[in-house]
């Protein structure tokens, strides 16, 4: 027997069920709702790209102001010019530019008679045991060709770069090393021309 009970009841019962069809239908929020989805990972990628970017950035200006100084070795200007350890480390920071902190790099120069000579390999950069960098004990009024050798030498020049940066990172690490940063460590190798040497 039909009574107004349950004329009322079956009322609510379609009306709740016309809301639910009417909230599957509305599409509004919707583009908020996916953005909140993919943001995050999207914002990490942004990220990731730019510090990408930072770090070959550096990498590149370390070398090229290597590249640029290690020339006046080359080419025997850096014995004429009776360049200190400390000058030829100050050209390699001018020539790497503004990215770059003089205090938190170091510079080795050395030379070898041949290219077989033993112990021909770049200049380690970090301490095994402490794990931090290690520190060139050459004094700064040094001539750089006391390490550099002569014409005609095999010269090798390791540049070391504490990158404190990747101690920043929040979602990854990059540094190696325990304070979180990173040594960058460029080299080069080459036999210095036949250039005259002073005396002969």
């Amino acid at each position: 027997m039909f009574t107004p009970g349950r004329a009322i009841d079956a009322f609510r019962s379609t009306s709740k069920f016309a809301r639910l069809r009417r909230f599957a239908r509305d599409e509004r929020g919707v583009t908020a709702v996916e953005f909140s989805q993919v943001a995050v990972p999207f914002f990490m990628f942004i990220f990731t790209l730019f510090t990408s970017c930072l770090y070959f950035f550096v990498v590149s200006s370390l070398e090229n102001g290597m590249d640029q100084t290690t020339r006046l070795i080359r080419t025997g200007e850096a014995v004429t010019d009776k360049l200190t350890v400390d000058q030829f480390k100050e050209k390699v920071c001018d020539g790497a530019g503004t990215m770059v902190d003089c205090n938190k790099m170091q510079v080795w120069a050395e030379h070898f008679g041949d290219w077989s000579a033993p112990g021909l390999k770049p200049h380690q950069c970090v301490d095994s045991t402490t794990n931090t960098m290690i520190i060139n004990s050459a004094k700064g009024s040094d001539p750089i060709a006391t390490y550099s050798g002569s014409a005609s030498d095999v010269v090798i020049v390791t540049v070391c770069y504490k990158w404190d940066f990747a101690s920043k990172l929040a979602f990854f690490k990059l540094g190696n090393m325990s304070d979180g940063s990173m040594i960058m460590q460029t080299s080069t190798a080459f036999r210095t021309e036949p250039y005259p040497v002073s005396g002969s």
